[in-house]
């Protein structure tokens, strides 16, 4: 069995399509079918099931899946420590990202490439349930992200700052100068909102429970930046995380003062997985940077 043989296996399990599972590869079609038979053969158990329409995983397929990712994964994390102990500056670093923190990371981003320039960088915007999915798939080094809403035992989190939800306005809008606003407030206002599976839709939804307000929303979006185009035209506003527009002089964040307003900020990996030397120097990087510094200070001052 080789570690060749188990790349293919997997790559085809997630595919379910031996000719689009080749394209991947880089290989033919014919090749990918012999090393999989061969593997076959060597366990001694089909691992795909085959008819001229369809490819799905047999039970014991479904059974050496997750092994072979592991085998995988571990041969990666080996050769990865060879090149941190030859202290190698160059790889990849995978991260991923939510939307309302991109603003956090673009200091941290210019740094990093600034003293890393040999490492190649894979920037995943996405929500944090499909970055989540990525992680533990070993997709991402590690997430950007506020501490998820629900229970993760397998994800570590490492705090970075606190931040509020707050009713997002452009700076000429008749709320602008408030310094805090009620979920009672907001009834009757115009807003677009994020998307259902946001990290701030999922924190409005828990704040908003059992409270008997409804909003009114005139558009949902699953993209902050066209949210805040929509905002800027001074008839909408929405309700983002405060970090969403730091430093940002368009747009005013006005907290929403609730009890259990609080949002975490966090670095999140893996547990128990080994972490690159690449990404402890981006981690801190980014704890270095005003971008985060400067949030360590309460959302109300």
């Amino acid at each position: 069995m080789e570690l060749r043989q188990l790349k293919y296996f997997v790559k085809s399990a997630e595919c379910l399509n031996f000719s689009v599972a080749a394209k991947h590869l880089y290989i033919t079609q014919s090749t990918l079918s012999q090393q999989i038979k061969q593997l076959e053969f060597e366990l001694g158990f089909e691992l795909f099931s085959r008819s001229s329409r369809h490819v799905s995983l047999t039970e014991a397929g479904e059974e050496f899946l997750p092994f072979a990712r592991r085998t995988l994964q571990d041969a990666e994390d080996g050769v990865q420590r060879l090149y941190d102990l030859q202290h190698v500056k160059a790889g990849r670093l995978r991260v991923g990202v939510t939307y309302s923190l991109s603003t956090v990371l673009t200091e941290g981003l210019l740094q990093f490439m600034k003293e890393f320039p040999d490492i190649r960088l894979e920037i995943c915007y996405k929500t944090v349930n499909e970055l989540l999915a990525l992680l533990k798939e070993h997709k991402l080094d590690f997430i950007l992200s506020y501490k998820p809403l629900f229970d993760a035992p397998e994800v570590e989190s490492m705090p970075l700052f606190e931040n509020a939800l707050a009713l997002v306005v452009s700076k000429d809008h008749r709320l602008a100068s408030r310094r805090s606003i009620k979920l009672s407030d907001l009834k009757n206002l115009p807003l677009v909102l994020p998307s259902h599976g946001l990290q701030a839709r999922m924190m409005l939804e828990r704040l908003l429970q059992g409270k008997g307000i409804e909003l009114v929303s005139k558009l949902e979006l699953n993209e902050t930046n066209i949210l805040l185009q929509l905002v800027s035209t001074g008839a909408h506003a929405t309700i983002l995380s405060t970090s969403a527009v730091f430093g940002n002089a368009r747009f005013r964040a006005i907290p929403i003062d609730e009890p259990g307003n609080t949002m975490e900020a966090s670095l999140l990996s893996l547990k128990g997985s080994y972490q690159k030397a690449a990404a402890r120097e981006f981690i801190k990087i980014l704890l270095d940077t005003e971008a985060v510094k400067r949030r360590l200070v309460s959302w109300f001052n």
